[in-house]
């Protein structure tokens, strides 16, 4: 239906969603206006707790991408470089690891904690986890009939034994332990990725410099935005530049790469954060989360493989080189043939 519309594919309309999801939270946490009506408030002990759900909730967020899924295709920035490489569309590949082996949409579990655990709920923010969430099952639901589509009966099979957002142990305990499905290789070796665990502590810097301990006025929503873009730029060129391919192959290649700068994209927003709580004794606004974690992320990998396209276009040329000896081969076992053929008097 995407494709049909509007001409892109669906793959691609994950690049469509990544960056209008992102002008959106910018513009909401610019325009926001916060109340003083308190739906609940915690303290002592309930308040941790509850404050340790949210925490955790997010860290599982970016868990999920980082280990879970291949964030080049989740946000859509592989098929941008793809294009840009001219390189064949990449392939969806569900894997079946952790979580995903009962949930289909793991991360959007993860926002219901993210937006309701809130030791002290405002009207205000009990209205953006409502929108956001009701946002978040339609979406699923909506983004399930195009997997259907796209991946057609193995993914039929893979709804039948999982739940959208929530796991099916009404129905099917194991999940889908039973249904063969590849594993994930982009953490084969963690030491490749530590670039992005080191630059990301310096973008979390970046981020303190740039925005400060808080971000609340829709001036520092701003700063926020231009803080993302400038640490997509400097540090998606800085890891492109710095790391090598670690496969032989394209597809693997750029989920490697995705991978690393998702890392640093992630370290960026957690180190930021807990800059701001040692200074402050509360975390920034979680609507600057977001955006900082989308923009370094989607545009990070984009700019890591611009730093040096030559390398990470390599793989490509190596593949198309494989194929033409193959495709010459019959040439060359004519050849001898004729040439054995005039030799012996051209008898055959």
């Amino acid at each position: 239906m995407v494709k049909a519309k509007t001409g892109i594919e669906p793959l691609a309309w994950r690049s469509v969603e990544s960056l209008a999801n992102v002008v959106y939270i910018l513009a909401a946490g610019a325009l926001w206006q916060h109340t003083d009506t308190v739906i609940w408030e915690l303290s002592g002990a309930p308040m941790v707790i509850m404050y340790s759900l949210a925490v955790a909730s997010w860290l599982w967020y970016w868990q999920l991408h980082l280990f879970e899924y291949d964030c080049g295709l989740a946000f859509g920035s592989t098929t941008l470089v793809s294009e840009t490489a001219k390189a064949s569309k990449p392939k969806l590949t569900s894997w079946k690891v952790g979580s995903r082996r009962w949930i289909r949409f793991p991360v959007h579990t993860a926002f219901f904690g993210m937006f309701f655990l809130l030791p002290t709920m405002t009207s205000d923010l009990l209205v953006l986890a409502v929108v956001l969430n009701v946002y978040n099952v339609v979406g699923s639901i909506l983004y399930d009939k195009r997997l259907v589509a796209t991946a057609g009966e193995p993914y039929l099979r893979y709804i039948d034994v999982t739940g959208l957002i929530f796991p099916p142990v009404y129905r099917c305990l194991k999940g889908a332990a039973d249904i063969p499905m590849p594993s994930p290789a982009h953490w084969r070796k963690p030491s490749m990725h530590l670039p992005g665990l080191i630059v990301g502590l310096g973008l979390g810097a970046l981020y303190y410099a740039l925005i400060g301990a808080r971000a609340v006025t829709p001036m520092d929503m701003l700063k926020a935005g231009g803080a993302g873009l400038l640490g997509a730029v400097v540090t998606g060129l800085l890891l492109g530049t710095v790391l090598k391919p670690r496969a032989s192959d394209w597809a693997q290649q750029q989920t490697d790469l995705s991978t690393t700068v998702a890392l640093n994209a992630a370290t960026g927003v957690v180190t930021w954060a807990t800059i701001g709580w040692i200074q402050t004794g509360t975390a920034p606004s979680f609507a600057a989360f977001l955006p900082l974690w989308f923009i370094v992320q989607y545009l990070g990998h984009v700019f890591a493989f611009l730093a040096n396209r030559g390398k990470w276009s390599a793989a490509l040329a190596e593949d198309g080189a494989a194929t033409r000896p193959q495709a010459a081969e019959p040439v060359k076992q004519r050849a001898g043939s004729v040439a054995a053929r005039l030799s012996s008097g051209g008898r055959a």
